[in-house]
């Protein structure tokens, strides 16, 4: 792939006095990095070219900002009546999307409670807060969400970190602990490759081998193995201790990466069904970011270490498999995401730029022949969102309130 270049560029800038609630600080309205929560203020409707998003202004009130872009005229900015819910709660929110099927948006908050707000052009359209619907709420909160690509099935992660998996009409299909089992589907096996059991010794001594590699492939015989797989490593300090969902892209499975006791952070993979598939492999330094590549081989994570900052694979398995090494002027990785056709992946990160601050930036990274390679460079202070159709359409947001 050849270096990226930006074609068109449309802007529409947000009233004076209103922010977006995902990135400023729910406290003080003030733009925070330390209180940027994962879930971006913007989702988009792929068949109107319409963007919806959550802003707030100095009294606490929470909106929803229609964004409508269109080839025969100007963007153009709608704000509806406020939401029945304060921007301080929305600044929390655990998940924000458009249900394509039901033409709706979906809310998530992290104190429990569930809306959907109606968005077709029927009798509620300019007025979206007429339909704005309290679905339900789970009581120990929610922590994170995610819908399925098809957008049959909800997995939530509750405040007393247990698994929730809902229908498509918020119906409870299972409710089990996030942390259950040590391995799920996929065991690891350790084959012992390159001690001394698994090389040649002579025929004397075949009978000894054979025993000492059925002892290392069980897991269950080998309590070195049993107690260091699946264990967790100690989180990075510039972790930001929440919860992440991402789905595969055929909508199979999911991957949840989560803090355990002893802050250790952890990625576990489960099936559509709720059964535990694997544990990624413990690696040292892991953060909290998450990614599933679209095409389905990978899981993308990142790793800081002394010396280096790596996005880092995994397989569905749990095996790692692979990673590349990020720039040195990179500080800190706050979210990852990767394009509908995965070709490209978006890295946001704090970047030193060579001003008194790092600043907020996204690079773009594409591979070729297990290479990566940084094909672009963009300076967005807010979240960025890929088009679910068109896979070189990027939607930002930013601090200033664009």
């Amino acid at each position: 792939m050849r270096n990226l270049t930006i074609q068109s560029e449309t802007g529409i800038a947000l009233p004076e006095g209103y922010y977006f609630v995902s990135d400023k600080d729910a406290n003080n309205g003030s733009s925070s990095l330390d209180s940027r929560r994962p879930t971006p203020a913007v989702c988009v409707d792929v068949t109107t070219r319409t963007a919806y998003a959550i802003v707030g202004d100095a009294h606490d009130s929470a909106y929803i900002a229609k964004l409508q872009t269109g080839e025969e005229g100007p963007a153009q900015f709608v704000l509806d009546a406020p939401l029945p819910f304060p921007a301080s709660s929305a600044a929390q929110a655990a998940g924000f999307q458009r249900l394509m099927e039901r033409e709706q948006l979906f809310v998530a908050l992290q104190s429990g409670d569930i809306f959907t707000i109606q968005t077709d052009s029927g009798e509620t359209a300019g007025n979206l807060s007429a339909a704005a619907d309290l679905v339900g709420t789970v009581d120990p909160g929610i922590m994170a969400s995610g819908w399925s690509p098809d957008e049959e099935l909800l997995a939530l992660v509750t405040g007393e970190a247990k698994l929730l998996l809902m229908t498509q009409d918020f119906d409870v299909l299972d409710e089990f602990p996030l942390a259950q089992g040590e391995h799920g589907e996929e065991v690891p096996v350790a084959l012992g490759w390159g001690r001394k059991e698994t090389q040649y010794q002579g025929k004397r001594n075949t009978a000894n081998t054979l025993s000492a590699l059925d002892s290392a492939a069980d897991p269950a015989q080998s309590e070195e193995e049993k107690h260091t797989l699946g264990s967790g490593v100690e989180s990075d300090d510039d972790d930001d201790h929440c919860v992440r969902i991402s789905w595969r892209g055929d909508g199979a499975y999911f991957a949840v990466s989560f803090i355990m006791t002893g802050n250790k952070r952890e990625i576990r993979v489960f099936s559509r069904e709720g059964k535990l598939h694997s544990v990624c492999e413990s690696i040292e330094a892991l953060e909290h970011t998450l990614c599933w590549r679209p095409s389905g081989r990978l899981i993308a994570a990142t790793q800081k270490l002394a010396h280096k900052h790596d996005v880092v694979f995994f397989e569905r398995n749990g095996l790692r498999h692979g990673e590349f090494t990020l720039r040195r002027a990179v500080k800190r990785v706050l979210d990852l995401s990767f394009n509908a056709d995965s070709s490209i992946l978006a890295v946001t990160a704090l970047v030193d730029t060579g001003k008194q601050q790092p600043e907020v930036c996204v690079e773009l990274w594409s591979d070729k022949n297990y290479h990566w390679y940084l094909k672009q460079e963009l300076r967005i202070s807010g979240h960025v969102l890929w088009d679910a159709e068109d896979p070189m359409c990027l939607h930002a947001t930013s601090c200033s309130g664009s």
